[in-house]
């Protein structure tokens, strides 16, 4: 029986950690949309803003956002974004979110919400949002290809 790890042994080794800083995690979330995209969940991703080549990648926190969230002296947060392109899940997502289900067949979300909160004393929401490329007059047209995830990291109070 062949066994495959699915995140290397120095992911796992800071996964294991309870004082994760957010610069800590990237690697992890890196190898994580990695592997979404080697299975062919989806055709490519991006971390952080399309607009901001500071802040996205292997930057998309840095030490102040380490700061923002390990301070004592308030309820801070960190927004982190997250594009999915052409996911697997998402035709049937469209469906069944369009008749109103409380449901959607989602695996991106949670599972980096999980690696988030590795990050100690902290709550994790996200939202996610259908994207389509070109703008249509008509709400018929919507032909998105995207999968926009917005978490928002809080320190809990």
């Amino acid at each position: 029986m062949v066994q495959r790890e699915f995140l290397s042994e120095q992911s796992i080794a800071v996964l294991n950690k309870n004082d994760n800083k957010l610069t800590d995690l990237i690697p992890c979330v890196v190898e994580v949309l990695d592997l979404f995209q080697s299975t062919s969940y989806c055709s490519s991703y991006r971390l952080g803003d399309k607009n901001d080549e500071e802040r996205s990648g292997l930057k998309v926190f840095d030490e102040l956002d380490d700061d923002e969230i390990s301070s004592p002296n308030g309820a801070g947060s960190v927004n982190c974004l997250v594009s999915i392109f052409d996911p697997a899940t998402l035709g049937g997502a469209l469906q069944i979110t369009g008749e109103g289900s409380r449901f959607s067949p989602d695996f991106v979300g949670p599972t980096l919400a999980a690696l988030f909160e590795r990050v100690g004393n902290c709550t994790v929401n996200f939202e996610s949002y259908f994207v389509d490329p070109v703008y249509r007059p008509s709400p018929k047209d919507f032909f998105p290809n995207e999968r926009f995830y917005q978490f928002t990291i809080a320190r809990k109070s």
